[in-house]
């Protein structure tokens, strides 16, 4: 058998073996600084449809350079995307007397791990619930291309969003946030980008130049406040938004998120549902609510709070027949702050419970005391925030006060304001049901400025109806009020509930409710809240 014969053996067993090889091999030689293609083999040059001639004609000329590169020495890796496949190319040069005479290619299918990569990084940087863009792909995309328009940022927080996932549950909330960030998408324009930054946070990117940034933003509040359908119930949620401004002169795309953030918080603690822009004069404001937000924990501590008490009269006999507790805070340094001031931030860092838990138990507390001095008792009533209102432990809570005071649970009024109940209304019922069978009467405080219907306002089990001070005190100055305050009355009456009206100061206020069958009245025609051993004497010179 003769050298050639070998050779051709040889050979044939290496080409047979290459074909069979998973990858593809190709070798490209350089004939007169020309290269073209000698050879093709491997199974994924099958699976690729390349054959050497397709090599020549469509491929050395779409990574031409990479090849000019390798013939000057190198080795190279690169990728190249073919049809529906992404190949991983290495490209080894051939040495002959110091000179590249061809180059040694091979090329493996990395579609799987290119495709596994789009997954991790789609993952890193879009949320897994709403599939938008993330907090890491928000900075990234600002630190990119921030520097040639100017940006406004909208930071948009649902207002309560935990009361959902404690009322419905986790599940809920998920499909609550799902549908409230279809509604932003939709809003969203082309030139804007849309990004949730946590759980009930999403932040809206648009070129300052092409909208008005106000009503951009009421157009936010609005779709936001359509009702949500859960469980075949209609529910409401708002949110707050803060707004900033990305251009040159902001510091950094940090520094623009958190200056929303401020704005956030500033509208949070203001109510919510409202749009603030950021300013120095708000960041200088923010920093002093964070101080007063240390300030409201240390209060406890220094037992700095207290109960006032304003009587509830009779319209008919000018008799005390019941009052409201009302919480009154003597900070040591800064005098008396209202409690429209510190209950909205106690509200925000999540301390309304602890508050409402120690007036509820100090009013309780005090109604025994002045059992046992010898008063005549009467209703004593107490406000619960919408945020009490919603805790899975809020009846237990007032079950056990209850017993542990030994309060009389006949004599004990809750207020629940109007906007409280109609953020879930089937559940608010079901609870208010439960006090109603521990004997407690039920109140809806603020009547009238919120947006609940007869229809609901006919199923809530509620002993009395509170006309909100902002009629009463407008009764002679706006037209109109003192037909709305007649209605309110009537419909009261219609529904068999006892009807307060708030915010009485003067005379003839009282000559027209009184006219009007008003039942009761607080204000300071009577009295100004005051303080339990002047209501004590008040109640004892009844007895």
């Amino acid at each position: 058998m003769t050298i050639d014969h070998y050779k051709q053996v040889d050979g044939e067993v290496w080409r047979h073996t290459l074909d069979h090889h998973a990858n593809m091999v190709f070798v490209i030689d350089n004939d007169k600084n020309k290269p073209y293609c000698s050879f093709v083999a491997g199974r994924l040059s099958v699976e690729l449809g390349l054959s050497q001639n397709d090599v020549n004609k469509e491929i050395l000329s779409a990574f031409s350079a990479e090849i000019k590169n390798a013939m000057n020495g190198r080795e190279l890796k690169f990728r190249y995307h073919f049809k529906q496949f992404c190949l991983c190319i290495y490209l080894s040069p051939v040495f002959h007397n110091q000179q590249v005479i061809k180059l040694v290619g091979t090329v493996m299918d990395i579609t799987p791990y290119e495709n596994a990569e789009k997954t991790i990084e789609y993952m890193a940087t879009h949320d897994k619930l709403t599939k938008l863009p993330n907090r890491y792909k928000l900075f990234e995309d600002l630190s990119i291309d921030h520097q040639d328009k100017a940006k406004a940022v909208f930071r948009c927080d649902l207002d309560r969003l935990k009361n959902v996932n404690d009322t419905f549950g986790q599940e809920a909330g998920d499909e609550a946030i799902c549908k409230l960030s279809e509604r932003l998408r939709n809003l969203t324009p082309e030139y804007g980008s849309l990004y949730r930054l946590n759980g009930d946070e999403f932040v809206l990117i648009v070129e300052r130049g092409k909208i008005n940034v106000h009503r951009f933003a009421a157009n936010i509040l609005s779709e936001i406040q359509k009702p949500i359908i859960m469980k075949k119930q209609d529910f409401y949620m708002t949110c707050t938004i803060g707004v900033s401004y990305l251009d040159d002169s902001t510091a950094s795309v940090e520094a623009c998120i958190d200056r929303a953030g401020v704005a956030v918080h500033h509208g949070k603690v203001n109510g919510g549902n409202r749009v603030y822009e950021y300013t120095e004069q708000l960041s200088k404001q923010y920093n002093e609510l964070l101080l007063m937000a240390s300030d409201i924990r240390k209060a406890f501590q220094y037992n700095e709070f207290t109960l006032s008490y304003q009587p509830k009269v009779d319209v008919g006999t000018d008799a005390i027949v019941g009052v409201e507790a009302l919480i009154r805070w003597e900070h040591g340094k800064k005098g008396k702050i209202p409690p429209s001031v510190f209950i909205p931030i106690a509200e925000e860092i999540g301390m309304i419970d602890q508050i409402g838990e120690w007036v509820l138990r100090k009013a309780c507390q005090q109604f025994v005391e002045w059992k046992n001095a010898g008063t005549s008792p009467v209703m004593i009533a107490v406000n619960i925030s919408a945020v009490e209102l919603q805790q899975p432990e809020f009846l237990p809570r007032v079950k056990n006060i209850i017993e542990e005071t030994g309060m009389d649970p006949d004599y004990l009024e809750i207020e629940i304001t109007e906007n409280s109940v109609m953020q879930n209304t089937e559940a608010c019922i079901q609870k208010m049901n439960e006090l109603r069978k521990m004997g407690v009467s039920l109140s809806i405080d603020d009547f009238g400025t919120g947006y609940s219907s007869m229809g609901y306002l006919q199923k809530f089990p509620i002993n009395y109806l509170k006309i909100d001070q902002s009629f009463i005190k407008e009764l002679f100055l706006e037209t109109g009020s003192a037909e709305i305050i007649k209605a309110m009355i009537q419909l009261g009456h219609t529904f068999g509930l006892k009807v307060v009206a708030e915010g009485v100061e003067g005379e003839q206020i009282l000559s027209f409710i009184k006219d009007e069958k008003c039942d009761y009245y607080q204000g300071y025609l009577y009295s100004k809240p005051l303080e339990a051993e002047l209501i004590e004497a008040k109640l004892l010179s009844i007895s």
